[in-house]
């Protein structure tokens, strides 16, 4: 009965390790494996929609897993560089890993809206140039593609 009991605690011990996950850096600016991310900034008086959209390019289906409820990161910057808006501030995400898979040539498409609101003080950004920067905050078939980032520009009336 000891040996046993010795043989299941080293079992659970040796089961409830933690793995050292090696991240591998993604470089490249939209465009990697093939796999296309984009963003589009539509805008109107009241607010500017984003859409973004992940597009499998190869001749292969590609595994996506996401490690949150949290597919994309959306930043909005004025023309001095200044972030006045970020998707994730005050947004909580599930914490549950989600798989998604893309047949060849399918395509993913995520939809946000801004109301022109600036996070710190809650008033309406200033009239002009603001650049949107987009993250994939996925996975692909075990690549850490955070780095796969589109921007784009778009006029605050």
């Amino acid at each position: 009965m000891k040996k046993w009991f010795l043989f299941a605690s080293f079992l659970f011990l040796f089961g409830c390790g933690q793995s050292e996950e090696e991240a591998k850096e993604v470089s490249g600016d939209v465009t990697k494996k093939e796999v296309q991310f984009s963003v589009n900034a539509k805008e109107s008086s009241e607010y500017v929609d984003f859409d973004m959209k992940i597009l499998n390019n190869t001749e292969e289906q590609i595994n996506m897993e996401f490690r949150s409820g949290q597919k994309y990161e959306i930043r909005v910057l004025n023309e001095s560089g200044k972030e006045v808006y970020r998707y994730s501030k005050g947004r909580m995400f599930t914490q549950a890993i989600q798989n998604q898979q893309l047949a060849p040539g399918e395509k993913q498409t995520y939809k946000e809206a801004w109301d022109y609101k600036n996070q710190e003080n809650g008033s309406r950004v200033q009239a002009g140039t603001y650049t949107v920067q987009a993250t994939f905050m996925g996975k692909i078939e075990g690549v850490n593609m955070n780095t796969l980032t589109a921007k784009d520009t778009f006029e605050v009336p």
